[in-house]
């Protein structure tokens, strides 16, 4: 199939009748999009590509712009059976069990293991500004809808995990009490503050006398690798 057929079936699967109205939904100009379901052009940017994809959210980006892979965010990926990541990409590995295991209850922030994926350089860039060395970065998915807006249910998120610390201000993934999460963590005078970004939810302060109760997993460095579509 080729870019003009793949972005053609996008829009119309998408509830679109009219190329203009999805350009002006995605904050793209109408020319742009005719001429790339037209066939005049040939390629689709990243940029553009992440644009389409927030208003055409059953399909995968990868999918958009090459054909790769499945089709839609729901298809399941295909496990590797290679070892060799494809050029132009980096190869992400799930949250091993020495980073997953042990850490007691599971509530509804708890990091569900997702499967090994290698995800185009170019968006890895846009998301934490650099391409990492390998096994540096993990992906796990977030659930619950404490730190909306920062982080929606179902977002996939990139954890440093060599930075098993608190190395400022930020959001990391934590373990607190026997419960795994993902939080904004601030050093203050009276203590390490637990902050949820969603206002429904209480914050926590951690006195400087009981801060080894906290193991921190990682660093958040980014979000919103994949979003599902009920979340848009």
């Amino acid at each position: 199939m080729s870019l003009a057929q793949r972005l053609t079936l996008a829009r119309t699967e998408s509830g679109f009748t009219e190329a203009a109205e999805a350009a002006r939904k995605a904050g793209v100009t109408p020319s742009a999009l005719y001429q790339l379901e037209d066939g005049t052009t040939k390629s689709l940017s990243g940029q553009t590509a992440v644009k389409l994809g927030r208003i055409y959210p059953e399909f995968r980006l990868e999918w958009l712009i090459d054909g790769s892979g499945p089709q839609r965010r729901d298809d399941p990926l295909p496990s590797a059976s290679y070892s060799e990541t494809p050029p132009g990409y980096v190869r992400f590995r799930v949250m091993e069990g020495e980073a997953s295991g042990g850490y007691g209850v599971v509530n509804d922030d708890f990091p569900e293991v997702v499967q090994e994926m290698d995800v185009a350089e170019w968006q890895v860039r846009s998301q934490i500004g650099f391409v990492p060395e390998k096994d540096r970065v993990k992906l796990v998915t977030v659930r619950g809808d404490s730190m909306y807006p920062d982080i929606k249910n179902g977002d996939v998120v990139m954890v440093d995990v060599r930075r098993e610390f608190f190395d400022g201000d930020g959001i990391y993934l934590i373990n607190l009490n026997g419960y795994t999460l993902v939080k904004r963590l601030q050093m203050l005078p009276d203590g390490l503050h637990v902050i949820s970004t969603n206002a429904k939810y209480r914050s926590q302060v951690i006195p400087p006398s009981d801060i080894e109760s906290i193991h921190v997993a990682g660093r958040v460095l980014g979000a919103a690798l994949m979003r599902r579509a009920e979340e848009f």
